[in-house]
């Protein structure tokens, strides 16, 4: 029986030694685990940190540019009622040849005309402003 109980504590230690390189093993790959986690965490936030500044950014351009092309918008319209006011100033003017005492309309569509220049104006510094911004 003598060789029976040698092969019995070569096992034994055979298996002490199993369990210990097997521990070890698995607190190696633990640490390694934690360590791959917390870079990855790492890159995640950066990553997130990165494409939220982007959304942000076109988020900002993107409203920058809307308010451009409302300003563009107001500035054509403007620009067409100052074109008609023109219009029926010179038609104004030419009455005033003959009919006598319309000075008066007149002055008021000068001024009218004059008031949308300015808003025309305004509308453009505005624009300037924004992209400035």
């Amino acid at each position: 029986m003598g060789k029976f109980e040698e092969l019995g504590k070569k096992l034994d230690r055979l298996a002490d030694q199993l369990k210990v390189a097997t521990q070890s093993g698995i607190e190696k790959t633990t640490s390694e685990t934690k360590e791959w986690k917390k870079h990855l965490d790492e890159l995640a936030e950066r990553i997130k940190k990165t494409a939220q500044e982007g959304f942000e950014k076109f988020a900002s351009e993107t409203k920058e540019l809307g308010q451009v092309a409302k300003l563009r918008g107001q500035i054509r319209e403007l620009r067409k009622e100052l074109e008609e006011k023109y219009k029926t100033l010179g038609k104004t003017a030419v009455e005033l040849r003959v009919y006598e005492g319309v000075e008066e309309g007149l002055k008021k569509l000068a001024q009218e005309a004059i008031d949308l220049e300015k808003k025309i104006k305004d509308k453009e510094k505005e624009i300037e402003k924004l992209k400035a911004d």
